[in-house]
C-alpha cells in the first residue's frame, strides 16, 4: 500500500506544491514533501506501463543557460563550417554532419552493475527553442521496462548520441536491459563518447579524467553534498524499500549535474569557453 501511496503522490508532483489535499491516504505517511524535493513531473504511459517523467528547459535550472546553450549550438555550426581539409579533434569529427535537433546527451543511473535494473535515464535535447533536460524514472523495479520502452521510442529519431563513458557502460547496459525485456534494440545513431577526447586533451594536465574532475577544471564548480556515484544503487534500493522520497531526490540532482557538465565538456572540446 505504501508503494501505491508513493506512486499517487509522484503522479501529482508540481514544483513548490503538495499533492491534492482531498486525496485519501492509507498506510504509513511519506516522510517528506515530494512537491519540494522532487523535480516537476508527471506519470507517463508507455507501451510497458507507467513511469514518472520530468522535463525542464535548461534556462530554468542553470543561471548561465543562455550562454551555455549558445556555445552548444555554436559547436555544431563550427564543426559544419570547418574547411574540408581541416581535421577536427579525433572523435569530434562526428559533429561535422550532426544536427542539434537529432542529437541527444544521455546519462543513466542503475541499481548496480550489469544484470541489475536501470532506473533513471536522463537526456538533453534541443527542441528548436531550448535545451530540454528530461528524466525518465522507474518508481520501482517493475517500471524498468517502461523507462526502456520510452527510450526505445526516441532512439530512431537520434542520429548522434553523446555520453561520458557511455560506450563502455551506459549503452551496453541499456542494450542488455532492452534485450532482457525483449524491446527493439537496433540503433542507427553515431556515438560520441566524451571520455576519450577528454583523455587525449587533458590527461597530462589533470590527476585523472573523471567527469567531476573535469567539471572542477572546466567549470570551476565543486559539488557540495553531492551523492557519490558508488552510493546510488543502494540509495535506490533503500528508496524502493522505505518509500522515502528524500532518499532518491539527490539522485535526480546528481544526474542533472552530470548532464550539464557533459554540455560544458562538449563545448570546451569543440573549442569554446576555454577556462
Amino acid at each position: 500500500m505504501a508503494s501505491e501511496v508513493l506512486k499517487e503522490r509522484l503522479s501529482s508532483l508540481r514544483r513548490g506544491q503538495s499533492p491534492s489535499a482531498g486525496v485519501r491516504r492509507a498506510g504509513p505517511p511519506l516522510r517528506s514533501d515530494l512537491g519540494e524535493c522532487f523535480p516537476e513531473g508527471a506519470v507517463c504511459e508507455t507501451s510497458q506501463g507507467q513511469i514518472f517523467t520530468c522535463e525542464i528547459p535548461l534556462r530554468e535550472i542553470h543561471s548561465d543557460a543562455s550562454r551555455l546553450t549558445g556555445s552548444y549550438l555554436a559547436a555544431f555550426e563550427s564543426a559544419a563550417a570547418a574547411p574540408e581539409g581541416k581535421s577536427l579533434p579525433r572523435h569530434l569529427d562526428l559533429l561535422r554532419l550532426a544536427r542539434p535537433a537529432t542529437t541527444a546527451l544521455i546519462d543513466t543511473e542503475t541499481a548496480g552493475f550489469h544484470g541489475r535494473p536501470l532506473f533513471l535515464v536522463g537526456m538533453v535535447r534541443w527542441d528548436g527553442k531550448d535545451l530540454l533536460l528530461s528524466q525518465c524514472f522507474a518508481r520501482d523495479y517493475s517500471e524498468e521496462a517502461g523507462v526502456l520502452a520510452q527510450l526505445a521510442e526516441l532512439l530512431p529519431r537520434i542520429e548522434l548520441l553523446i555520453s561520458f563513458n557511455g560506450k563502455a557502460f551506459d549503452w551496453p547496459f541499456v542494450r542488455d536491459r532492452m534485450i532482457y525485456h525483449r524491446l527493439p534494440c537496433q540503433p542507427s545513431f553515431a556515438h560520441l563518447d566524451l571520455l576519450h577526447p577528454s583523455r587525449r586533451r587533458w590527461r597530462s594536465e589533470l590527476p585523472n579524467c573523471k567527469l567531476q574532475t573535469l567539471e572542477r577544471y572546466l567549470s570551476g564548480r565543486w559539488r557540495s553534498g553531492d551523492l557519490p556515484s558508488a552510493d546510488i544503487p543502494q540509495r535506490y534500493h533503500d528508496f524502493v524499500r522505505e518509500q522515502d522520497a528524500r532518499l532518491i531526490a539527490p539522485v535526480f540532482h546528481h544526474n542533472r549535474l552530470d548532464l550539464i557538465t557533459m554540455i560544458e565538456l562538449l563545448v570546451a572540446l569543440a573549442g569554446g569557453d576555454r577556462r
